[in-house]
């Protein structure tokens, strides 16, 4: 297994090209993906799931650290269960293809639609928080016609000894409900005498980022007092115990029990007051959160500007910040911090590296670092595979970083970064097309094809194909012969061929067809394709007007097209004339230089017609 004592992930190495993650550089990593990238040991997690799982009895991987696809499968390939706090959480385990029976939901305020997602889909627990959610948790497993099992969250008033805003079994924590007062007591009792709930247990949670032992033991004890109260004063068995999570992990210099001495410590304990009270050995269940993932990721920045204030501190600030990491500035949290590309001197210096929002407290540490750091250079922060992603955000309208994983074999694009049309796809306004739109250059003039524009459109098609980026094609292998046909009939019912000419010459052209079957007859599709010297002219905007008209006037309600990512441009004009993103197609145009996925916008051309 790998070094838990340790920050980095066990496949990490510095060597002569600086940091390397399963013998990849990071370098090579950061040219290839770009940066923020977050890197992930797949061996490593792996690894640290296999420790877990050989420790402890039951293993449920907490979907919120790190809630990716790739890392579900891998986590129940190793035999783990996932703990989903959310109704999308708990998506994410299903669309993984995790059986439902090994998934268990939890959360302090499940709406109906949770609850009953849970008991629909057949999850094999749901952790209630208290005695109105068995209620309702009760008459949804009643209407559908089942039985849930659920455990019973409490709060056994044992302090975790961390930070504030992750201590959760406090006496005062939202979460869960209070031991004092009898009030976990009725609520077991409620739990046991609902007829569409099965009670398995209790469960309890003390706070993230623990470093001992010493919390779950105490947990354990109170736990243990209550089931023995349960028995005795109500004769109802508690069959299951969820001790929950909070295994620390190493950001600097934190010193973490290993698994199986956790496991020895807190089973053992479990094992002699179970004896002491004359109860059966419970089926107990832990949570391991940022202890799976924290170390076995790390994320690369790369430095932008460097800057000396005089008396004060030198700044390096980075390409990311607290959009993709915001616990620097919500928890204080520190990291371990290393240059990633070659270093080039052994002096170091202290750096106070920043993020690029618009925040003076977008700070990610103070940090010594190669004296000599310039704009170009790498950094990598460890111990980013928890709580990191997960809590990213797109403050500034920036786009949360791409994820690869990196096991057996070439490293693995896991999640692809957002960009500009991610950032827009819940966006629903549609603008109305501009009313009036820029005028035309002079000479240029918009209209349907005719065939003696086809050697031109020919040539005018070629020449945007050839550079590669804005059309499917690369190479134009249509006939003058044929397109001559084609413009013969380009103003029908079914569709219109535009173009824009300059002295006799095609600068830009348009197709929009209707679709053929009866189920899609109201949606028309359209490409367009303008000339490099003319675009940014009017040209593109003449063009949609134009073909909106006709659209209009044949009964069409809806009209898409799909447009690559990158073409800032024309999604700019897109958006102006009322498109909308409504999807992605990935890799749907396989080029010479690798693949490129289209983004599919739409516009109603009646707004009232938008089915949403």
């Amino acid at each position: 297994m790998p070094d838990v004592t340790g920050p980095w992930p066990a496949g990490a190495v510095f060597a002569e090209r600086g940091l390397e993650v399963a013998g990849v550089a990071a370098d090579a990593l950061a040219a290839r993906y770009g940066t923020p990238l977050v890197v992930v040991d797949e061996d490593d997690f792996r690894a640290r799931c296999r420790a877990f799982v050989g420790a402890f009895p039951r293993v449920l991987f907490a979907v919120k650290a790190f809630p990716i696809r790739p890392l579900i499968r891998i986590a129940a390939e190793e035999g783990l269960g996932l703990l989903g706090a959310t109704a999308g959480e708990v998506e994410a385990g299903l669309r993984a293809g995790t059986r439902p029976e090994r998934i268990v939901m939890h959360g302090n305020n499940k709406s109906d639609a949770e609850l009953e997602l849970a008991v629909t889909s057949g999850l094999g627990l749901v952790v209630a928080d208290n005695a109105e959610e068995l209620e309702r948790l009760d008459r949804v497993a009643r209407g559908a016609g089942r039985k849930q099992p659920v455990l019973l969250r409490v709060i056994p008033g044992v302090e975790g000894h961390t930070h504030a805003y992750v201590d959760t079994g406090g006496e005062h924590s939202k979460f869960g409900t209070p031991i004092a007062e009898g009030l976990a007591l009725q609520a077991i009792k409620l739990a046991s005498t609902l007829p569409g709930l099965e009670f398995r247990g209790i469960h309890a949670h003390v706070g993230s980022q623990l470093l001992s032992a010493d919390p779950f033991l105490a947990e354990v004890e109170t736990l243990l007092e209550l089931v023995a109260e349960a028995r005795d004063s109500l004769g109802v068995a508690c069959p299951g115990l969820d001790v929950g999570g909070g295994f620390g992990a190493v950001y600097t210099d934190e010193v973490v029990p290993e698994p199986v001495a956790l496991a020895r410590a807190v089973l053992g304990r479990i094992r002699d007051e179970t004896e002491r009270r004359g109860l059966p050995m419970p089926e107990i269940v832990v949570e391991p959160g940022r202890a799976l993932t924290a170390n076995a990721a790390c994320t690369l920045y790369r430095v932008g500007s460097v800057k000396r204030t005089p008396g004060g501190p030198t700044f390096a600030a980075v390409d990311g910040g607290m959009s993709d990491n915001i616990r620097p500035a919500l928890y204080g949290s520190r990291y371990t911090v290393a240059q990633a590309n070659a270093e080039r001197t052994t002096d170091r210096a202290t750096f106070r590296v920043v993020g690029k929002h618009c925040e003076s407290g977008d700070v990610l540490g103070d940090f010594e670092l190669p004296v000599d750091l310039v704009p170009g250079d790498l950094l990598a922060f460890a111990s980013t595979g928890a709580y990191t992603y997960a809590m990213a955000s797109n403050y500034n309208r920036v786009g949360r970083p791409a994820v690869i994983g990196i096991g057996p074999g070439s490293p693995s694009l896991w999640l692809r970064r957002e960009d500009v049309a991610d950032l827009d796809r819940l966006d629903v306004f549609q603008a109305a097309e501009p009313a009036d739109p820029p005028p035309l250059p002079a000479g240029v003039e918009v209209r349907p094809a005719r065939p003696r524009d086809a050697p031109s459109f020919i040539e005018a098609l070629s020449e945007v194909a050839a550079e590669r980026r804005y059309v499917a094609t690369e190479t134009v292998s249509r006939s003058i012969r044929e397109t001559r046909k084609r413009f013969r009939r380009t103003w029908t019912d079914h569709q219109a061929s535009l173009v824009a000419v300059h002295d006799g010459r095609v600068v830009g052209s348009l197709g929009i067809r209707r679709e053929e079957f009866a189920a899609y007859r109201h949606v028309a599709s359209l490409g367009m394709s303008i000339v490099k010297e003319w675009r940014g002219r009017g040209i593109g905007s003449a063009l949609l007007a134009e073909a909106l008209r006709w659209a209009r006037g044949v009964g069409v309600e809806k009209v898409s097209l799909t447009v690559y990512p990158h073409n800032t441009r024309a999604v700019a004009l897109y958006r102006a004339f009322g498109f909308m993103e409504e999807g992605r197609l990935s890799g749907q145009s396989r080029k010479s230089y690798g693949y490129e996925d289209e983004v599919i916008m739409s516009r109603w051309l009646d707004p009232r017609g938008d089915p949403r």
